[in-house]
C-alpha cells in the first residue's frame, strides 16, 4: 500500500470516530430526563404536537389578619334593666291638648295672664302658664274672692299638670268664684275629652274632698282644714302603678335607641295632636 492511500484511510477512520462520539453525546443529551430534549426538538421541527405542562401555581404567602379595634357601644341603663316578674303594660292616658291653647282659652274667659304660655324659669325644657281671676273687694269678708290657675307642661305643649286654687267665702263674690270654678272645670273636661273627670264637679261645687286616679291621671280636690272656703284642685299625669310606668317607658321617644339610618326610624302618627279642639 502506498503512502497516499494509507493517509486517506487513516483520515476516514478518524472522521468516523469523531462522528460516532458526537452521535453518542447527542443521543445521550436527547434521551436524558425522560427524552425531554428530544421531545422539544421534535416539537421545534414540527414533527410532533406541542405538549404543555401544567405547573402548579406559585405558593402564596398567607397574609396575617389584622385584629380590628374594639368599638365601645354605650347603651342606656334602662335597656339593661331586668323587668320585674308579673309586670304587665296597661292603658295609659295623657292630656291630649295644647298648653298654649288651654292658656289662651282661660285668658278669653277673663283670667289675667300677663306672660301667656312661656318657658319655665326653673327648667327650660318645660313651659307653664299662670293666670288669676279676682272678683269684688275685701270690704265684705276681709278676703278677696279669687281663682288662681297654673298649667305646667313640656316645651312641645303637652300638659302634665293643672292646678287651681279657689278662694270663695260665703258672699256673693264667693258665689261668683264658685260659678267660675265650675265653668273652668267644664272647660278642662271639654278640652281633655276625658268624660270621667266630670266626677270631680259635684265635690268641687260643694267644696268637699275628692280623690281619684285612673289610667295615669289623678284628681285631687281638697279644701283647707283651717279655711274650708279655700279649695285646692290638682289634675296630674302620674306614673304610680307598674303597668302605667311600663307603658310610658315604652312610648317615651327620649329613651329609644337612635336608628342607624333615617329609614330605620319608627313612623309617628301625629293625627291625634292635629285634631285637638282649639
Amino acid at each position: 500500500m502506498d503512502a497516499s492511500l494509507q493517509k486517506r484511510v487513516s483520515h476516514g477512520a478518524l472522521l468516523l470516530t469523531v462522528l460516532a462520539v458526537c452521535f453518542a453525546i447527542l443521543a445521550t443529551v436527547l434521551l436524558a430526563n425522560d427524552r425531554k430534549h428530544l421531545k422539544s426538538l421534535l416539537t421545534y421541527l414540527k414533527l410532533a404536537p406541542a405538549a404543555y405542562s401544567v405547573e402548579p401555581p406559585p405558593r402564596v404567602k398567607p397574609v396575617k389578619r389584622q385584629k380590628l379595634a374594639a368599638r365601645k357601644i354605650l347603651l342606656p341603663p334602662h335597656l339593661l334593666a331586668i323587668e320585674q316578674g308579673g309586670e304587665r303594660a296597661s292603658f295609659a292616658r295623657d292630656f291630649i291638648l295644647s298648653g298654649k291653647d288651654l292658656c289662651d282659652r282661660f285668658t278669653a274667659e277673663g283670667f289675667s295672664n300677663p306672660q301667656g304660655w312661656h318657658v319655665s324659669p326653673v327648667n327650660i325644657r318645660n313651659s307653664e302658664c299662670m293666670a288669676d281671676l279676682a272678683v269684688g273687694n275685701t270690704e265684705d269678708s276681709g278676703e278677696q274672692a279669687s281663682l288662681f290657675l297654673e298649667i305646667r307642661g313640656e316645651a312641645g305643649g303637652d300638659v302634665r299638670s293643672i292646678r287651681m286654687k279657689a278662694v270663695a267665702p260665703q258672699t256673693p263674690d264667693g258665689a261668683a268664684i264658685r260659678a267660675k270654678l265650675d265653668d273652668a272645670l267644664n272647660l278642662i273636661i271639654e278640652q281633655t275629652r276625658w268624660a270621667d273627670l266630670a266626677a270631680m264637679l259635684e265635690p268641687a261645687r260643694g267644696m268637699q274632698s275628692y280623690q281619684a286616679q285612673h289610667f295615669g291621671i289623678s284628681v285631687s280636690v281638697k279644701p283647707e282644714q283651717t279655711a274650708p272656703h279655700r279649695l285646692n284642685l290638682i289634675l296630674l299625669v302620674t306614673e304610680q302603678s307598674p303597668g302605667v310606668k311600663l307603658t310610658r317607658r315604652f312610648f317615651d321617644r327620649e329613651q329609644w335607641l337612635r336608628p342607624a339610618s333615617v329609614a330605620g326610624r319608627p313612623l309617628l302618627y301625629p293625627a291625634v295632636k292635629k285634631n285637638r279642639v282649639p
